[in-house]
């Protein structure tokens, strides 16, 4: 976060790429964000083939990968020209892409979240001008405010939950949770889940601390079991609000390189402790 701030104050234009797990790149113009990337979020092409299975085949682009990012372009041309989605929401998919990058280059929703190396590349940018340019601020901000509120989960997005006996007669879901438990299958991570249907990491995230929250899925243990189950069966209604959601818990702390970072003890898959979480957003706060 440090590079990048200075990165925005010398209104630098080219690639900051971030090397490590995750890895991704962030793309300036003129110290504005035009577009970001990460190995753990759903790209463009990906996402946009989720809101119309018409542009299946356009821009296969992986997601993270160092594919043609003419490709991404041409298909959100192509999904504006054809109808199959308005400018507005296309800057709102764009935007959610770019803060779900930030939020796992940014800050180690798993433990054993390493950065190998940080290397910016000055060159014009090619992201065209239906692509919105975004300030640091802003994006920062709304990354902020979704790490948090996925620390209340007590979940990361390669935690693999398995889905277990309800806890309560009823559960009541939203559509988009519905839509998540249905794909669980045997077990599955928020990154499986996110990139088998194309939808946002943090979203997918959000879903899945709903749902166990409701009794509905859990964690799995090393036995391949699910941590919390029940004998009681009740059932499930795929409509509704959202389950309520528990009091703001713990913050994030930013990533480390790799060099400096020990491992801790336990499952790679758990976000870090309470107290290193305050320490070190409060320390970030401070960049602003």
């Amino acid at each position: 976060m440090t590079a990048l701030e200075d990165l925005v104050t010398r209104q630098a234009s080219g690639v900051l790429d971030v090397a490590g797990s995750p890895s991704g790149a962030i793309y300036l113009d003129g110290g504005r964000i035009a577009f970001a990337r990460a190995s753990w979020v759903p790209g463009l092409a990906a996402r946009l083939r989720a809101v119309s299975p018409a542009l299946a085949g356009s821009g296969e682009t992986p997601p993270g990968g160092d594919g043609d990012d003419a490709d991404d372009a041409a298909v959100a041309g192509l999904a504006v020209q054809r109808g199959y989605l308005s400018m507005a929401g296309l800057h709102e998919l764009i935007r959610s892409i770019v803060v779900d990058a930030f939020v796992v280059l940014t800050i180690p929703l798993a433990t054993d979240s390493p950065v190998a190396g940080i290397r910016f590349t000055s060159t014009r940018t090619y992201w065209t001008e239906m692509f919105p340019r975004l300030s640091l601020g802003v994006v920062r901000e709304e990354a902020f405010r979704r790490a948090e509120r996925l620390a209340e989960h007590g979940l990361a997005p390669t935690t693999t939950v398995a889905l277990c006996d309800l806890r309560a007669p009823v559960a009541v879901l939203t559509r988009e949770e519905w839509a998540v438990a249905c794909r669980i299958g045997v077990h599955a991570s928020a990154l499986d889940l996110a990139a088998r249907r194309g939808a946002a990491l943090t979203d997918t995230l959000d879903c899945l601390g709903s749902l166990t929250r409701a009794g509905l899925c859990a964690p799995v243990r090393a036995g391949g079991h699910a941590q919390a189950s029940s004998r009681a069966h009740g059932r499930v209604r795929p409509a509704g609000p959202a389950a309520p959601q528990q009091p703001p818990a713990e913050h994030l702390p930013a990533r480390q390189p790799a060099q400096e970072r020990q491992s801790p003890p336990g499952d790679p898959g758990q976000p870090p402790s309470v107290d290193i979480l305050r320490q070190v957003l409060d320390g970030l706060k401070k960049l602003s």
